[in-house]
């Protein structure tokens, strides 16, 4: 049962209109005030009403709100290129062009390099190498990398200052030092794809580089293992300065044969045969031609002597000259391509370097010390709003069905759906 006096008081505050024609004019002739005036006065009429719903909205939300864990945001900051990266260079060779070049480029869309920052960010290629190095598929608890990458994408905010041009990268995690961390790993695999991604003159020409170094070393050590060994094998070490030795050795020998044969000749016309001083001389004329014999290639039957002496004749070096010539020739050639191609491969890494825009960090990812959310207080001032306004809007429809005609259909529709539902009792 209602209240008598309340009802009385309603019926003040929303008055009833028996003509349909005297309400459409009473409506469009009542003032804006005067709608705002009974929205007042209904309120104020079931103000228990509204206290109770908006203090449960503040419970409610209250709790909810301190439900809420606490998030961290680890923040690093990237610089643009700077001006030694080929990109950089062609687009202020297109600014230096003029106006109409600077504005051509912008309306067909060209992205700048810290655009092409972000898009690279963004990347599934980015995304899913982070996921891997820091195992976020079992830290986000996810069913495979794809989930765990639709998760980071929605924690990570990659974006460009228009202005200065300065990348700002922001992690969102509720652990402070895995936010770090998702920061620093995403600047490392920036780092990579420019490194791999990069098809510059330079890079290519260090790669050519690389491979033809390599090459020529091996080449260069073959040929020195075949010198050596050819060496080892035949006794030779330089083959010009052992013949050019072996030639001054022949001619002191022949020169001392020439003064012992004189002697013998001289001493001879003093003494005899079994002289001791003619048998020395003798003795000493037959091991110089022994010597001489076994220097020359160890012709007539001295060849044994000629092996014995542990180094090649000048017959054999004759014959050893040629191959050990073209082994220590090929040896130079491929040592001076070697050295050579070292100091071009040298300076192709120099250029690669300058060309390969590399990551330069402002401020590196640190471990947040304070939470960056959620805001409580308001968490709490939105869920009081809406309890209010869902208040008001209950009481409104309250009124409105207070004031519905008992005979009208919606009403008797709406009385039966809810008296089936239990939710208004039947009046006796």
């Amino acid at each position: 049962m209602s209240d008598p006096k309340s009802t009385t008081q309603e019926a003040d505050v929303w008055p009833q209109f028996d003509d349909p024609d005297s309400v459409g004019a009473s409506r469009d002739s009542a003032p804006l005030s005067s709608y705002i005036a009974d929205f007042i006065r209904t309120i104020w009429v079931r103000r228990k009403l509204v206290l109770i719903l908006v203090f449960s909205g503040i419970v409610l939300s209250l709790i909810y709100a301190l439900k809420q864990a606490n998030i961290y945001t680890s923040t690093t900051t990237l610089l643009p290129p700077d001006d030694s990266s080929s990109y950089t260079g062609l687009m202020s060779m297109l600014s230096g062009a003029g106006p109409a070049a600077s504005l051509g480029s912008s309306e067909l869309g060209i992205a700048g390099p810290a655009e092409l920052y972000v898009t690279i960010l963004g990347s599934r290629n980015v995304q899913n190498a982070v996921v891997a190095d820091l195992n976020l598929v079992k830290y986000f608890e996810a069913r495979d990398a794809e989930g765990a990458r639709r998760i980071l994408s929605g924690e990570v905010i990659a974006e460009e200052d228009r202005k200065s041009g300065i990348i700002t990268v922001s992690v969102r995690d509720l652990n402070p030092q895995m936010a770090a961390s998702i920061a620093q790993a995403y600047v490392s695999e920036l780092n990579r794809v420019l490194n791999d991604d990069t098809t510059s003159s330079a890079r290519r020409e260090r790669i050519f580089l690389e491979g033809r170094v390599k090459d020529i070393k091996q080449q260069l050590d073959d040929t020195a293992q075949a010198l050596s060994e050819f060496s080892r094998k035949n006794q030779t070490v330089d083959a010009v300065s052992q013949a050019k030795s072996m030639m001054d050795a022949g001619i002191k020998l022949q020169s001392e044969l020439i003064d012992a044969r004189s002697q013998l000749a001289a001493l001879r016309q003093v003494y005899s045969e079994d002289n001791s001083r003619v048998k020395a001389a003798d003795a000493r004329i037959s091991e110089l031609q022994r010597q001489i014999v076994a220097m020359g290639g160890g012709s007539g039957g001295d060849s044994s002597n000629a092996k014995g002496s542990g180094y090649p004749s000048a017959g054999q070096l004759s014959a050893l000259g040629v191959p050990y010539y073209d082994l220590e020739r090929k040896m130079m050639v491929e040592e001076a391509i070697w050295e050579a191609l070292t100091k071009q491969y040298e300076a192709a890494k120099v250029d690669e370097a300058k060309e390969i825009p590399t990551v330069r960090v402002l401020d590196v990812a640190n471990v947040p010390q304070t939470k960056t959310g959620p805001i409580r207080s308001m968490i709490v001032i939105v869920g009081t709003l809406c309890s209010f306004v869902l208040a008001c809007l209950v009481v409104l429809a309250t009124k409105f069905w207070e004031q519905m005609d008992p005979d009208q259909e919606p009403k008797k529709l709406l009385s039966e759906i809810a008296g089936g539902l239990k939710i208004i009792p039947k009046r006796s």
